[in-house]
Protein backbone atom coordinates (compact mmCIF):
# COMPACT_ATOMS: atom_id res chain seq x y z
CA UNK A 1 0.00 0.00 0.00
CA UNK A 2 1.08 3.63 -0.99
CA UNK A 3 1.32 5.59 2.43
CA UNK A 4 -0.32 9.39 2.09
CA UNK A 5 2.97 10.54 3.16
CA UNK A 6 4.55 9.10 -0.59
CA UNK A 7 1.73 10.24 -2.59
CA UNK A 8 2.15 14.24 -1.23
CA UNK A 9 5.74 13.94 -2.09
CA UNK A 10 4.97 12.17 -5.66
CA UNK A 11 2.25 14.86 -6.54
CA UNK A 12 4.95 17.89 -5.17
CA UNK A 13 7.45 16.64 -7.16
CA UNK A 14 5.08 15.55 -10.31
CA UNK A 15 3.99 19.27 -10.32
CA UNK A 16 7.86 20.54 -10.91
CA UNK A 17 8.72 18.31 -13.31
CA UNK A 18 6.41 18.68 -16.90
CA UNK A 19 6.08 15.65 -18.99
CA UNK A 20 8.54 15.84 -21.92
CA UNK A 21 7.81 15.06 -25.27
CA UNK A 22 9.73 11.96 -25.01
CA UNK A 23 7.40 10.98 -21.52
CA UNK A 24 10.50 11.64 -19.82
CA UNK A 25 10.21 14.45 -16.85
CA UNK A 26 12.44 17.34 -16.81
CA UNK A 27 12.06 21.24 -16.27
CA UNK A 28 13.02 23.73 -19.23
CA UNK A 29 16.59 24.01 -19.49
CA UNK A 30 16.51 28.14 -18.39
CA UNK A 31 14.51 27.05 -15.31
CA UNK A 32 16.65 23.33 -14.55
CA UNK A 33 18.39 24.51 -11.36
CA UNK A 34 16.25 26.39 -9.63
CA UNK A 35 13.64 23.73 -10.20
CA UNK A 36 15.58 20.81 -9.17
CA UNK A 37 16.45 23.49 -6.23
CA UNK A 38 13.24 22.70 -5.13
CA UNK A 39 12.95 19.29 -5.77
CA UNK A 40 16.05 18.69 -3.68
CA UNK A 41 14.30 21.36 -0.97
CA UNK A 42 11.29 18.68 -1.11
CA UNK A 43 12.65 15.38 -0.93
CA UNK A 44 15.38 16.67 2.03
CA UNK A 45 12.12 17.77 3.83
CA UNK A 46 10.78 14.56 3.88
CA UNK A 47 13.62 11.91 3.78
CA UNK A 48 16.27 13.79 6.11
CA UNK A 49 16.86 11.51 8.62
CA UNK A 50 15.31 8.60 7.03
CA UNK A 51 18.29 6.50 5.34
CA UNK A 52 16.57 3.20 4.60
CA UNK A 53 13.44 4.71 3.83
CA UNK A 54 14.80 7.78 1.90
CA UNK A 55 16.51 5.26 -0.37
CA UNK A 56 13.21 2.97 -0.43
CA UNK A 57 11.45 6.38 -1.70
CA UNK A 58 13.66 7.75 -4.23
CA UNK A 59 13.60 4.56 -6.17
CA UNK A 60 10.53 4.60 -5.97
CA UNK A 61 9.90 8.15 -6.79
CA UNK A 62 12.61 7.71 -9.97
CA UNK A 63 10.64 5.06 -11.50
CA UNK A 64 6.82 6.30 -10.79
CA UNK A 65 7.81 9.59 -12.57
CA UNK A 66 10.40 7.99 -15.42
CA UNK A 67 13.78 9.54 -13.76
CA UNK A 68 17.29 8.37 -12.92
CA UNK A 69 17.43 7.66 -9.41
CA UNK A 70 21.17 10.02 -9.64
CA UNK A 71 18.76 13.06 -10.86
CA UNK A 72 16.96 12.91 -7.22
CA UNK A 73 20.49 12.36 -5.08
CA UNK A 74 21.90 15.09 -6.95
CA UNK A 75 19.08 17.77 -7.00
CA UNK A 76 19.33 16.71 -2.55
CA UNK A 77 22.65 17.61 -3.03
CA UNK A 78 22.45 20.42 -4.12
CA UNK A 79 19.65 21.48 -2.29
CA UNK A 80 22.17 21.34 0.61
CA UNK A 81 25.33 22.54 -0.95
CA UNK A 82 24.05 26.24 -2.95
CA UNK A 83 21.68 28.54 -2.07
CA UNK A 84 18.60 29.17 -3.61
CA UNK A 85 20.07 32.46 -4.70
CA UNK A 86 22.99 30.92 -6.33
CA UNK A 87 21.62 27.88 -7.79
CA UNK A 88 19.27 31.04 -9.78
CA UNK A 89 22.24 33.01 -10.42
CA UNK A 90 21.90 33.90 -14.11
CA UNK A 91 24.70 31.78 -16.42
CA UNK A 92 24.64 28.85 -13.70
CA UNK A 93 23.11 25.70 -15.68
CA UNK A 94 21.96 22.24 -14.06
CA UNK A 95 25.35 21.36 -14.94
CA UNK A 96 27.26 23.83 -13.32
CA UNK A 97 25.32 22.90 -10.16
CA UNK A 98 26.03 19.56 -10.39
CA UNK A 99 30.37 20.38 -10.71
CA UNK A 100 29.61 23.39 -8.06
CA UNK A 101 28.27 20.96 -4.61
CA UNK A 102 31.36 18.42 -5.28
CA UNK A 103 33.51 20.88 -3.20
CA UNK A 104 33.14 19.97 0.48
CA UNK A 105 34.54 23.88 1.80
CA UNK A 106 31.67 25.96 2.08
CA UNK A 107 33.67 29.25 1.60
CA UNK A 108 35.46 28.10 -1.14
CA UNK A 109 32.07 26.91 -3.29
CA UNK A 110 30.70 29.93 -2.40
CA UNK A 111 33.66 31.87 -3.79
CA UNK A 112 33.93 30.03 -6.95
CA UNK A 113 30.04 29.83 -7.35
CA UNK A 114 29.79 33.52 -7.78
CA UNK A 115 33.38 33.59 -9.80
CA UNK A 116 31.71 31.25 -12.21
CA UNK A 117 28.15 33.15 -12.25
CA UNK A 118 29.74 36.70 -12.77
CA UNK A 119 32.22 35.50 -15.83
CA UNK A 120 30.36 33.25 -17.51
CA UNK A 121 32.05 30.20 -17.08
CA UNK A 122 31.10 27.46 -19.57
CA UNK A 123 30.99 24.06 -18.10
CA UNK A 124 34.00 22.92 -19.36
CA UNK A 125 35.93 25.84 -17.86
CA UNK A 126 34.22 25.49 -14.20
CA UNK A 127 35.77 21.83 -14.77
CA UNK A 128 39.36 23.04 -15.49
CA UNK A 129 39.27 25.37 -12.30
CA UNK A 130 38.10 22.24 -10.32
CA UNK A 131 40.95 19.90 -11.81
CA UNK A 132 43.44 22.72 -11.59
CA UNK A 133 42.99 22.62 -7.52
CA UNK A 134 45.48 21.83 -5.01
CA UNK A 135 42.84 19.12 -3.75
CA UNK A 136 42.40 17.57 -7.09
CA UNK A 137 46.17 17.49 -7.93
CA UNK A 138 46.98 13.65 -6.88
CA UNK A 139 49.99 13.18 -4.53
CA UNK A 140 53.20 11.41 -5.87
CA UNK A 141 52.30 8.02 -4.56
CA UNK A 142 48.47 7.39 -5.20
CA UNK A 143 46.67 7.34 -2.19
CA UNK A 144 44.89 4.76 -1.04
CA UNK A 145 41.02 4.40 -0.11
CA UNK A 146 39.39 6.52 -2.47
CA UNK A 147 35.61 4.78 -3.34
CA UNK A 148 32.87 5.46 -6.12
CA UNK A 149 29.37 5.17 -4.75
CA UNK A 150 27.68 2.70 -7.18
CA UNK A 151 23.83 1.08 -6.19
CA UNK A 152 23.88 -1.85 -5.20
CA UNK A 153 21.13 -4.54 -6.03
CA UNK A 154 19.56 -6.79 -3.06
CA UNK A 155 16.95 -9.29 -2.85
CA UNK A 156 14.22 -6.66 -1.87
CA UNK A 157 15.98 -2.86 -2.30
CA UNK A 158 18.52 -0.40 -3.67
CA UNK A 159 21.52 0.22 -1.39
CA UNK A 160 24.06 2.64 -1.50
CA UNK A 161 27.44 1.48 -1.60
CA UNK A 162 31.53 1.48 -1.89
CA UNK A 163 32.78 -0.09 -5.44
CA UNK A 164 35.91 -1.65 -3.90
CA UNK A 165 37.03 -2.39 -7.75
CA UNK A 166 37.11 -6.17 -9.35
CA UNK A 167 33.57 -6.08 -9.06
CA UNK A 168 33.81 -6.00 -5.36
CA UNK A 169 31.24 -3.70 -3.44
CA UNK A 170 30.21 -3.44 -0.27
CA UNK A 171 27.45 -1.27 1.62
CA UNK A 172 27.36 2.21 2.80
CA UNK A 173 28.86 1.61 6.28
CA UNK A 174 31.90 2.01 7.96
CA UNK A 175 33.08 0.39 11.36
CA UNK A 176 32.74 1.78 14.57
CA UNK A 177 30.68 5.37 15.43
CA UNK A 178 31.55 7.54 13.01
CA UNK A 179 31.48 11.40 13.88
CA UNK A 180 28.80 13.81 13.26
CA UNK A 181 30.49 15.25 9.83
CA UNK A 182 30.59 11.52 8.48
CA UNK A 183 26.97 10.38 9.17
CA UNK A 184 26.10 13.52 7.44
CA UNK A 185 28.07 12.85 4.44
CA UNK A 186 26.76 9.58 4.23
CA UNK A 187 23.09 10.45 4.24
CA UNK A 188 24.29 12.79 1.05
CA UNK A 189 26.25 10.90 -0.94
CA UNK A 190 24.66 9.77 -4.66
CA UNK A 191 25.90 7.00 -6.92
CA UNK A 192 28.74 8.54 -8.75
CA UNK A 193 30.15 10.49 -5.95
CA UNK A 194 33.82 9.42 -4.61
CA UNK A 195 35.38 9.48 -1.51
CA UNK A 196 38.48 8.86 0.46
CA UNK A 197 38.05 6.87 3.60
CA UNK A 198 40.25 8.23 6.10
CA UNK A 199 40.43 8.49 10.26
CA UNK A 200 39.31 11.49 11.89
CA UNK A 201 40.92 14.00 15.02
CA UNK A 202 39.29 11.26 17.10
CA UNK A 203 40.50 8.05 15.87
CA UNK A 204 37.08 7.34 14.52
CA UNK A 205 36.19 5.90 11.09
CA UNK A 206 35.68 9.09 8.56
CA UNK A 207 34.91 9.77 4.89
CA UNK A 208 35.97 12.74 2.94
CA UNK A 209 34.58 13.77 -0.58
CA UNK A 210 36.97 13.48 -3.31
CA UNK A 211 36.10 15.86 -6.56
CA UNK A 212 37.85 16.72 -9.58
CA UNK A 213 39.81 14.42 -11.41
CA UNK A 214 39.14 10.98 -10.34
CA UNK A 215 41.29 8.39 -12.70
CA UNK A 216 44.24 8.54 -10.52
CA UNK A 217 42.88 8.41 -7.18
CA UNK A 218 40.36 5.21 -8.46
CA UNK A 219 41.30 1.73 -7.95
CA UNK A 220 44.32 2.25 -5.63
CA UNK A 221 45.36 -0.41 -3.25
CA UNK A 222 47.71 -1.98 -0.59
CA UNK A 223 49.96 -4.56 -2.15
CA UNK A 224 50.46 -7.69 -0.04
CA UNK A 225 51.97 -9.75 -2.05
CA UNK A 226 53.50 -9.74 -6.01
CA UNK A 227 54.85 -13.42 -7.85
CA UNK A 228 56.15 -13.69 -11.54
CA UNK A 229 53.45 -15.95 -13.43
CA UNK A 230 54.26 -14.84 -17.28
CA UNK A 231 55.83 -12.73 -19.58
CA UNK A 232 55.04 -9.25 -17.93
CA UNK A 233 52.37 -10.76 -15.52
CA UNK A 234 52.18 -10.55 -12.02
CA UNK A 235 50.09 -12.54 -9.68
CA UNK A 236 48.89 -10.10 -6.66
CA UNK A 237 47.43 -9.75 -4.03
CA UNK A 238 45.59 -6.64 -3.36
CA UNK A 239 44.02 -5.26 -0.06
CA UNK A 240 40.70 -3.52 -1.03
CA UNK A 241 39.90 -1.99 1.99
CA UNK A 242 36.56 -3.45 4.38
CA UNK A 243 38.94 -6.61 5.32
CA UNK A 244 38.88 -7.89 1.44
CA UNK A 245 41.77 -9.07 -0.08
CA UNK A 246 41.41 -9.75 -4.09
CA UNK A 247 44.17 -12.48 -5.83
CA UNK A 248 44.33 -11.64 -9.16
CA UNK A 249 46.69 -12.23 -12.53
CA UNK A 250 47.62 -8.42 -13.65
CA UNK A 251 49.45 -7.51 -16.08
CA UNK A 252 52.48 -4.76 -16.05
CA UNK A 253 51.67 -1.12 -18.05
CA UNK A 254 54.45 0.34 -20.06
CA UNK A 255 57.44 0.46 -19.97
CA UNK A 256 57.17 -3.09 -18.13
CA UNK A 257 54.88 -4.89 -20.59
CA UNK A 258 57.19 -6.50 -22.19
CA UNK A 259 59.53 -7.84 -19.46
CA UNK A 260 60.38 -12.06 -19.59
CA UNK A 261 59.36 -14.02 -16.93
CA UNK A 262 63.02 -14.57 -15.87
CA UNK A 263 63.62 -10.68 -15.28
CA UNK A 264 60.27 -10.43 -13.29
CA UNK A 265 62.03 -13.41 -11.28
CA UNK A 266 65.20 -11.37 -10.41
CA UNK A 267 63.66 -7.94 -9.57
CA UNK A 268 60.35 -8.58 -8.03
CA UNK A 269 61.81 -10.92 -5.00
CA UNK A 270 64.21 -8.17 -4.60
CA UNK A 271 61.04 -5.47 -4.58
CA UNK A 272 60.43 -4.78 -0.58
CA UNK A 273 56.42 -3.77 0.95
CA UNK A 274 55.25 -1.59 1.01
CA UNK A 275 53.93 -1.40 -2.52
CA UNK A 276 50.54 0.34 -4.06
CA UNK A 277 49.24 -0.83 -6.83
CA UNK A 278 47.29 1.42 -9.45
CA UNK A 279 44.54 -1.00 -11.87
CA UNK A 280 43.05 -0.39 -14.57
CA UNK A 281 40.23 -3.18 -16.27
CA UNK A 282 41.65 -4.32 -20.06
CA UNK A 283 39.27 -4.00 -23.28
CA UNK A 284 37.59 -6.68 -24.29
CA UNK A 285 37.26 -8.81 -20.86
CA UNK A 286 40.95 -8.89 -20.82
CA UNK A 287 41.67 -8.67 -17.47
CA UNK A 288 43.80 -6.07 -15.26
CA UNK A 289 46.69 -4.04 -16.14
CA UNK A 290 48.41 -2.49 -12.69
CA UNK A 291 51.00 0.03 -12.33
CA UNK A 292 53.12 -0.51 -8.87
CA UNK A 293 54.69 2.26 -7.08
CA UNK A 294 57.27 1.87 -4.03
CA UNK A 295 57.15 4.93 -1.79
CA UNK A 296 60.80 6.53 -0.88
CA UNK A 297 59.97 6.75 2.58
CA UNK A 298 56.99 4.32 3.87
CA UNK A 299 56.59 6.41 6.85
CA UNK A 300 55.63 9.92 5.00
CA UNK A 301 52.01 9.70 2.70
CA UNK A 302 53.45 12.46 0.65
CA UNK A 303 57.17 11.35 -0.19
CA UNK A 304 57.73 10.92 -3.75
CA UNK A 305 57.13 7.73 -5.44
CA UNK A 306 59.34 5.08 -7.49
CA UNK A 307 57.40 3.90 -10.33
CA UNK A 308 58.60 0.02 -10.22
CA UNK A 309 57.18 -0.46 -14.16
CA UNK A 310 59.89 1.88 -15.08
CA UNK A 311 62.69 0.91 -12.54
CA UNK A 312 61.82 -2.82 -13.41
CA UNK A 313 62.24 -2.18 -17.22
CA UNK A 314 65.63 0.27 -16.53
CA UNK A 315 67.16 -2.69 -14.91
CA UNK A 316 66.22 -5.24 -17.74
CA UNK A 317 68.08 -3.19 -19.83
CA UNK A 318 71.26 -2.48 -17.80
Amino acid sequence: MVSTEYQALHAAVARLLPVAADGSRRPAERDASRTYWEVGRLLNEHLTGRATYGQRAIARLAADLNLGPRTLYRARKVQQRLSVAHAALPGLTWSHCRLLVTIDDDDARRRLTTRAAAAGWSVRKLQEQLNDTPAAVPPSLPRVGTYRIVTIETATEQVLGFDLGFGVRRPLVLPGKPGKKTRRLLRELAPGDAVERTIDAKGRPALRRVWGKLESRLYVHNVTSLRPVAVATLHVSLDLGFDVIQECRMRLRSPAKHLSRSVLEKVVPATSLPVVARSVRLPRQQGYAVDLFQPTDPDDPASPAQHLNALWALAAGS
